[in-house]
């Protein structure tokens, strides 16, 4: 233990002394700052004609400059903070979960901090909090990790706070939380195979719908097994426990609520219920392909300004944006977020130092689960679980995190300059 807490520590001195001068990345900071632009137009586009004092959009401009002040008041913090303090800040996230709770209910769901008239939504900025406790853990503990025990723990710290975001209730969130782990376990060189047992019960509960799916993937896990050579005490708890989580499939389909079960049912065929689950997907579809190669311009957007688009400066914005500027702007967007998240595996990638690479990655991770997910919502390839796209849907918490992810990303790597 105390060798690997080592390597926590040597991260540490190695910044410790550096100056306080930030320079910032001109490869990491330029797609941030266009996507930026291209999600205020598409704001204020989608905001017409309300006023603009009472619009979501000069909303949005107030949350930017909060973010970027807080932003820029962290490089006064040296970043061994964020090591140093992981356990405490992922401490103060549960807090900060568990008081929610007691605060009034809000568009059916207690997920907000009111603070005056600021509101703020812990489960956000807590997708931060969450990869510094699981970063610190597998940075102090890298060479116990090859114990199968040992390697469960990070799934056990994301845990927790993803049960208690359940509970607000905030699916979506809580998928992150427990998402984000694989990658960084993956990344600190965590065993394929003890991922492979970690994510077998996720696809039981999956395969369980269908009796010739599941047995398929049982007689894929068996070889597996065998393949690795287990010992078969353990392949037999493997594979009970897997036929266990199949069979509860069923029962929890049966808990889960109503519209919850149209959204998964409406994946396949959003036609099947075109005025309740499937409408937001059949809106958005049509929106993106009327808006063709070039859009129908800014403002213009019949489906986006006769309201027939549900959410669409949040979940939808990107197909809001599609209808008034077209396939082009899109192809855009894509193209600078691959140009970020490439950008931040590079970075985490060529960093020597443990903590600061495997933080980037679940950072990356976060930001690219939301882009995937909510390209797929408007697409109709995944199911609406409201996930917001990054730097461009509104949202001033989001905003807040997402800017924080990539600003302290750079501030990380600052002991390198």
């Amino acid at each position: 233990m105390k060798d690997t807490v080592m390597l926590g520590k040597n991260w540490l001195k190695s910044i410790k002394g550096q100056p306080n001068l930030i320079v910032w990345d001109a490869l990491l900071l330029i797609p941030v700052v266009l996507l930026l632009l291209i999600g205020f137009v598409g704001l204020y586009s989608t905001s017409l004609p309300d006023s603009l004092s009472s619009s979501n959009f000069l909303r949005q401009v107030v949350w930017l400059v909060v973010s970027l002040l807080v932003v820029w008041l962290l490089r006064w913090l040296h970043p061994r903070i964020y090591y140093a303090q992981a356990y405490r800040l992922y401490a103060f996230l549960i807090f900060l979960l568990l008081v929610t709770y007691l605060m009034p209910a809000f568009s059916g769901g207690k997920r907000w901090l009111v603070l005056g008239p600021l509101s703020l939504q812990p489960a956000e900025l807590g997708k931060i909090l969450i990869v510094f406790a699981i970063a610190r853990y597998l940075t102090d503990y890298q060479k116990y990790l090859e114990k199968f025990l040992y390697a469960l723990v990070p799934l056990a710290i994301a845990l927790l706070p993803a049960i208690l975001i359940v509970g607000q209730p905030d699916l979506g969130t809580a998928i992150i939380y427990l998402a984000v782990v694989i990658p960084m376990m993956y990344w600190s060189g965590i065993s394929t195979f003890y991922l492979f047992i970690i994510l077998a019960p996720l696809v039981s509960l999956i395969t369980g719908f269908n009796f010739y799916t599941f047995s398929a993937w049982m007689l894929v896990m068996i070889l597996v097994l065998y393949f690795y050579r287990t010992q078969p005490r353990w392949g037999a708890v493997v594979f009970i426990i897997n036929t266990i989580f199949g069979t509860l499939t069923p029962v929890l389909w049966n808990r889960l609520q109503p519209y919850q079960q149209r959204r998964i049912l409406t994946l396949m065929d959003a036609s099947a219920d075109p005025h309740g689950a499937g409408y937001q997907v059949l809106q958005s579809r049509t929106a993106i392909g009327s808006g063709g190669v070039f859009g129908k311009g800014l403002g213009e957007g019949t489906q986006t300004h006769l309201r027939f688009l549900p959410v669409s400066d949040t979940d939808f914005i990107i197909s809001a944006i599609g209808e008034e500027v077209g396939f082009l702007a899109i192809l855009v967007i894509l193209i600078l977020f691959s140009w970020l998240l490439l950008r931040m595996l590079d970075r985490a990638s060529t960093t020597q130092y443990r903590f600061a690479s495997i933080t980037i990655i679940g950072f990356t991770t976060i930001l690219m689960i939301h882009v995937f997910v909510n390209m797929g919502m408007a697409t109709g390839l995944v199911p609406v679980t409201g996930l917001p796209l990054p730097f461009l849907s509104y949202g001033g918490s989001f905003l807040l995190t997402c800017l924080l992810l990539v600003g302290v990303t750079h501030y990380l790597l600052t002991g390198e300059a």
